[in-house]
């Protein structure tokens, strides 16, 4: 066998991202693995007459990404309607394309619509079941916001669902209603859920999403994803994907239940967190504690600035949770939980503590999702406690703006905090949520070194990460919080060769441009699955 390397890039800002923060010039890939790494010079005797040379010209190379919190199966929201802003700015907007639809789609078809965000309409409300049954008398209409926590329904697609205009709200959730008492077709939460059961996609449909989001993942650089939305028949689909070669990025899959019976289900098997390879490994268990940031449904502490009536819904009570992970946890799953307000935060915090106190365990890595709004005093109890934060820098840039007005400057200033967790050394990682918001992760480095929203309003400056400490959010942290920073994460000797080309040297960037930086070329075990560098 030669020893010659296959593919040598040279010439570049190769930000390492090791325990030094190395910064070199050339990386030496052979088979699927990082051969070496250092000076030009230090490859010519691996570079042979077979070694494909990339000049990288000064751009940089640094680890593939990981985005650490995505739903890839989310991808699906393509085959409908596209209601995201700047594309629709007014509820008008969004019911032309629902005419346009129903002058298309025969009668009693479903017509779906994804990622209008009311915050950002002219009108600043959600769409209703009354307009919405004007323009279609004969369609089911499920219009669903950015965040899928909530959708908009009119009448025939309640009926679909069998939802009763007499009905209470669902534990977890609610049926909202005009001010004379009829249903206006929004559904939060637990309702909104039971709204996407009774019109669910086909598998067909599924997997062709997942197609769709591993295309858009790998053009931005992206290598491995925490897909934390996993159920039973989404197993399946990305085993097939990428045992037939279609899906390309490396899956972290988080099993995951809104009432923990499918967790528990799982939990049955016997197959632990961290089954399976390189490619394919059974991640957290999950469950859903709370509401969406920007909706605003997270669970509050204190009442909304914006609805002083209201503090936001809880999913369930603090000992169910509090059996679901003893129990997981004493079985030696990871455990994980979307937890965004700071009462839903403290509720996981106080879980994973009992659990603790029960059956110590050293190096569990239980995560926290979103974990958006936490005080010094819970900041404190995740550092002793050993807990992951996995946040969403990005969501400060899309929904900064709205943030101030739901929760008042003192609580938006403290909404996904970067500095705060970097000094306490706690390891964060960082994800989209993608597509709530734009997978770039690229987008997201900007965002946690700048902490600004997209009008330019700044988000507690005190919070801001340098770009090497926001580039490890997304890379040798993420992987840490998958137990898989021994192999990936950082652009180091026998870890796989998951690497990322850059348009320019990112180091050297303006701050406020990082945004503007893209991702040339991503190779995923030494196989270049987007440019060609």
């Amino acid at each position: 066998m030669s020893s010659f390397a296959d593919c040598v890039f040279r010439n570049g800002q190769v930000v390492t991202l090791d325990a030094d923060s190395r910064v070199c010039r050339a990386v030496a890939v052979k088979g699927d693995r990082i051969l070496r790494v250092g000076a030009d010079e230090a490859m010519r005797d691996v570079a042979g007459p077979k070694t494909r040379v990339v000049d990288l010209k000064g751009r940089s190379l640094v680890p593939g990404f990981i985005d650490a919190h995505i739903h890839m199966d989310m991808g699906v929201q393509d085959l409908g309607l596209t209601l995201r802003y700047p594309d629709v700015r007014s509820l008008e907007d969004i019911y032309g394309l629902v005419r346009d639809a129903v002058a298309k789609t025969p009668p009693g078809q479903i017509i779906r619509g994804w990622g209008y965000d009311q915050n950002r309409l002219t009108e600043k409300r959600h769409p209703t079941r009354r307009e919405l049954d004007a323009i279609a008398p004969d369609h089911p209409v499920a219009l669903i916001r950015t965040c899928e926590h909530m959708s908009v329904h009119n009448s025939r697609s309640l009926a679909l669902a069998g939802v009763r205009e007499d009905e209470g709200n669902p534990p977890g959730g609610e049926i909202c209603r005009d001010a004379d008492g009829r249903m206006n077709g929004l559904m939060k939460e637990t309702a909104n859920v039971r709204m996407m059961r009774a019109m669910p996609f086909s598998e067909e449909e599924f997997y062709q999403g997942l197609l769709t989001s591993d295309t858009r993942l790998c053009r931005y650089g992206i290598t491995s994803v925490h897909e934390v939305g996993v159920k039973p028949h989404h197993l399946r689909l990305f085993q097939k994907g990428i045992r037939e070669g279609a899906i390309h990025v490396r899956v972290y899959a988080c099993p995951y239940s809104d009432t923990l019976g499918y967790v528990r289900d799982f939990m049955k098997s016997g197959v632990l967190t961290g089954f399976g390879d390189d490619r394919l490994r059974i991640g957290a268990l999950k469950t859903m504690l709370d509401g969406s940031s920007s909706g605003p449904s997270s669970a509050m502490r204190e009442p909304y600035a914006s609805d002083p009536a209201s503090q936001g819904i809880l999913y369930m009570d603090q000992a169910t949770l509090d059996g679901f992970v003893d129990e997981a946890h004493r079985l030696g799953y990871q455990v994980s939980a979307h937890a965004v307000g700071d009462a839903a935060v403290e509720q996981m915090v106080s879980a994973i503590e009992k659990a603790l106190r029960a059956n110590p365990r050293a190096d569990h890595r239980h995560r926290i999702e979103h974990c958006a709004l936490v005080d010094d005093d819970l900041m404190d109890r995740i550092r002793k406690a050993g807990i992951v934060p996995i946040g969403q820098p990005v969501f400060l840039y899309e929904f900064g703006d709205a943030y101030r007005v739901h929760y008042g400057d003192e609580r938006a200033n403290r909404m996904f905090r970067g500095r705060a967790f970097q000094e306490r050394g706690i390891v964060a990682a960082a994800g989209s949520d993608s597509p709530v918001t734009s997978a770039d992760p690229l987008l997201g480095v900007h965002v946690a070194v700048n902490r600004a929203t997209q009008s330019g309003q700044a988000l507690s400056p005190n919070e801001r990460l340098s770009v090497m400490e926001a580039l490890r959010l997304y890379t040798v942290n993420a992987a840490y919080a998958a137990f898989e920073e021994k192999m990936k994460g950082s652009i180091e000797p026998g870890k796989l060769a998951d690497l990322t080309v850059l348009s320019e040297p990112l180091l050297d960037v303006p701050a406020d441009e990082i945004k503007n930086v893209r991702a040339e070329a991503t190779m995923i075990g030494g196989s270049f699955v987007f440019g060609d560098a």
